[in-house]
């Protein structure tokens, strides 16, 4: 199957949110490519992510295409760039990554990756290959911080990466029906599969949102 035009995965997402939006978070176990994925609990969606969002600098970044990997990097750039020039450490500063629309599957795992074939659908291409990805290019070698992976960086750096829960829901719907996949178990597998550290809020516009009442100033992450 060859990767669709940019246009086709968009009308097909704005066409199953009506569909999408309905179904909400389920349960949480499943296989993918032999690797199994088991949690007891699926992830909690909601405004979790709010309480770690701190000190005087503060901005939120709202990613909705891949770009290259560049949204996260964005962030810690941020972060990076406010502590040099402020003179102020990690407690005064934090950066709120909002992966939302066709950026949001870049916080899943290589097993997601591979079962439902997101390189395809993204448009995204391996470097190693130069065909659709079958893993998550980006989460293990951030532009710029070559080696580093998102989890590490969620641990060590005052940034919180949010997951749109309607892209999940809408998009694991899209990619389970050309695997062959149920709508009710491609949702759990895509649960599953989030990378540890990353929240869920209810969409990634009702996190951009939130993130700047809760004073972010906003930017384009792309």
């Amino acid at each position: 199957m060859g990767s669709p035009s940019p246009l086709t995965p968009r009308r097909s997402f704005l066409g199953g949110i009506v569909a999408g939006a309905a179904a909400l978070v389920a349960g949480r176990v499943s296989a993918a490519h032999g690797e199994v994925l088991a949690s007891l609990e699926p992830p909690t969606v909601g405004d979790e992510f709010l309480t770690k969002i701190k000190g005087t600098y503060k901005q939120v970044f709202d990613c909705v295409e891949p770009n290259d990997g560049w949204g996260p990097t964005f962030a810690l750039n941020f972060i990076d760039s406010t502590e040099g020039a402020k003179k102020v450490t990690d407690k005064d500063v934090t950066a709120v990554a909002v992966m939302r629309h066709f950026a949001m599957p870049l916080t899943l795992n290589d097993a997601v990756w591979a079962k439902y074939k997101l390189g395809e659908m993204i448009n995204v291409k391996d470097p190693k290959t130069n065909a659709p990805a079958t893993r998550n290019i980006f989460w293990n070698n951030l532009v710029m911080r070559p080696n580093v992976t998102y989890e590490q960086v969620l641990a060590t750096k005052p940034i919180v990466m949010v997951a749109c829960n309607l892209a999940l829901t809408v998009l694991s719907d899209m990619a389970g029906k050309k695997v062959g996949v149920a709508t009710e178990q491609a949702k759990k597998d895509w649960e599953a599969g989030l990378l540890k550290g990353v929240y869920l809020a209810p969409s990634g516009v009702y996190a951009v949102n939130r993130a700047q009442q809760a004073g972010c100033t906003y930017c384009y992450g792309g």
